[in-house]
């Protein structure tokens, strides 16, 4: 009942598949910066916002918005992706995420994985609400 195709809608994820240290020109790291995947495509539950969290399933401290329902064996989502939910997201003609003249993504993401819990039938994810300009 709680993944119910009917209640299913659709987002898009991308992963962290690594990270670049930046330099200075001494030679010395000077900072972290995170690679991610070309955005997937997915259906899952997504809960609407809610202030309290009754059940902590993901622990008293984790502060998330919403949850994102999945089926057990389903998840494939990470600590860590980013997520597009209820925007359009624009891709260039290689598949990756499109960048203004700024140097800036056109169409940001604005939700992060904060947490994944996983029952004996299914799967939670707390995910947070983030603004990037």
């Amino acid at each position: 009942m709680r993944t119910m195709l009917r209640n299913k809608q659709s987002f898009y994820e991308a992963k962290v598949t690594g990270v670049e240290m930046g330099q200075n020109g001494d030679g010395e790291y000077t900072e972290e910066t995170k690679i991610y995947s070309t955005p997937d495509e997915h259906n899952a539950v997504i809960s609407p916002a809610s202030g309290s969290a009754e059940l902590q399933a993901f622990g008293a401290n984790e502060v998330y918005d919403k949850v994102i329902t999945l089926e057990k064996g389903e998840n494939y989502l990470a600590v860590g992706s980013l997520l597009w939910i209820d925007c359009p997201i624009e891709l260039d003609t290689n598949g990756d995420l499109a960048i203004d003249e700024n140097g800036k993504l056109k169409t940001p993401y604005n939700y992060i994985v904060t947490a994944v819990s996983e029952s004996f039938n299914f799967v939670r994810v707390a995910i947070r609400k983030v603004s990037v300009s």
